[in-house]
């Protein structure tokens, strides 16, 4: 499993997202570098901190995004999307029912808020089935910034009869582990507040066997310990996973992952362990993609991809991290990308050129319509620094390897086919 922190929508990503040629929204380049990671783990989470509330989009304070950012969560590979923290009012009955239409409309599995207590009793808690572990997913927040909304609408709240209630529930629904996503703390802090421990223990108390946190936009510490001689696993705060925050500590956040193992019908966490991962604003063209980078040395392949300052600033994100999470972690350790091989290649071809297969060219973020739906997997699309797009099938390492792919495209009935080498400033260069 992977669970990454809050994905917000300031007002600066807005505009840095909007594709003037297109009048659309493209947040896909945003994941890139971290959608190979993600898409490794069998299970990702994330928190969705905004609304689905209709135009005019808005960031801070009362938040409603393009659909297209939860399309690009779904693009990167996120399985699990949790609605219930301080801005899921932000917009009102209306915000709260357009953020389900939306994830509902794109096939992502959520949890957190409901039209109602019917829906709420069928799907909560969430039970997901994977390799034969039956995992139950809770999620409550602390409070909705004063907002409130009017039933027959459900946000989970923090409170003490509905979650001893709700995990006395998943005990007649054999899961194998139960794990409790709380939107809590005091924002900015870099380590649990009382409020965080109190509610921490009393999750413990009824029998969860994880407690991962968001709210603070910081990172704070990662425990693996054990409770009354049980396994458990906290996560005090993920910290931000995108945002426009760009103060020191706030500018970045965790992916946490946790491999569980059943033997002999028991369920166990078997390894657990973080990736560091710091938010990147960088003018590509029309579009801005602020990239969510894990550590690793981007300048090594690509020269000037950071510039002196801006590495500075990762720098400095990943060594107060480090710091903190050296002195306060319990039994967790880091993850580096260049331990997953597979994930380190896409990476490093990002950063240094591929040969594809270009299918199509269009002046929309959409596959064009002649490109049969059963190829739609094989296929992603490059935003040129003009706006327009070039949709291509494959990262191969050699132009023999995009010409087998070229020969699968044609023997598929696609035409105007055309062999491409892509280079990491978006430079398509066409190959005989």
């Amino acid at each position: 499993m992977l669970f990454v922190g809050d994905v917000m929508q300031h007002d600066g990503q807005l505009k840095a997202a909007y594709n003037t040629k297109s009048n659309t929204y493209d947040y896909n380049d945003c994941f890139k570098f971290v959608k190979p990671i993600i898409e490794q783990h069998d299970i990702a989470v994330a928190n969705l901190e905004v609304t689905h509330g209709g135009k005019p989009y808005k960031g801070y304070p009362q938040f409603t995004a393009p659909p297209a950012l939860s399309s690009a969560l779904k693009f990167a590979g996120f399985d699990v999307i949790l609605t219930a923290n301080n801005h899921s009012c932000d917009k009102g009955s209306k915000g709260v029912i357009g953020t389900l239409d939306v994830l509902d409309e794109l096939g992502l599995t959520h949890t957190g808020t409901f039209r109602n207590k019917a829906e709420r009793d069928s799907t909560y808690p969430l039970i997901l089935n994977k390799n034969g572990i039956r995992i139950a997913l809770l999620n409550y927040t602390y409070g909705t910034n004063g907002l409130k909304v009017a039933k027959p609408l459900i946000i989970n709240y923090i409170d003490s009869a509905m979650i001893a209630k709700d995990l006395a529930k998943v005990k007649t629904m054999n899961a194998d582990q139960i794990i409790v996503f709380t939107h809590w703390g005091k924002e900015y802090l870099p380590l649990p507040d009382n409020y965080q421990k109190k509610w921490e223990a009393f999750i413990y108390r009824h029998g969860a066997d994880m407690v991962i946190g968001g709210h603070p936009h910081v990172v704070q510490p990662i425990e693996r310990k054990k409770v009354e001689n049980k396994d458990k696993f906290t996560v005090w705060s993920l910290g931000n996973h995108i945002s426009n925050q760009r103060g020191r500590t706030k500018d970045g956040g965790l992916m946490v992952v946790a491999t569980l193992e059943k033997k002999d019908n028991f369920t166990k966490i078997k390894n657990t362990g973080y990736f560091l991962n710091w938010v990147f604003p960088r003018k590509e063209g029309v579009l801005k993609p602020y990239y969510i980078l894990p550590a690793y040395d981007y300048n090594a392949l690509y020269p000037q991809f950071l510039t002196p300052e801006e590495e500075a600033k990762m720098s400095l994100f990943l060594n107060d991290s480090r710091k903190l999470l050296s002195e306060n972690n319990i039994n967790v350790q880091e993850c580096f990308l260049k331990n997953i091989p597979q994930a380190k290649a896409i990476v490093d071809k990002h950063l240094s050129e591929y040969f594809s297969v270009q299918v199509a060219k269009s002046n929309s973020p959409e596959i064009p319509e002649n490109i049969p739906q059963t190829l739609h997997t094989y296929i992603h699309r490059i935003a040129l620094k003009d706006g327009s797009y070039v949709f291509v099938s494959g990262m191969c390492d050699d132009i023999d390897s995009a010409r087998g792919n070229l020969n699968f495209l044609t023997d598929c009935k696609l035409d105007n086919l055309q062999l491409i080498r892509v280079k990491p400033n978006f430079v398509i260069l066409a190959e005989k």
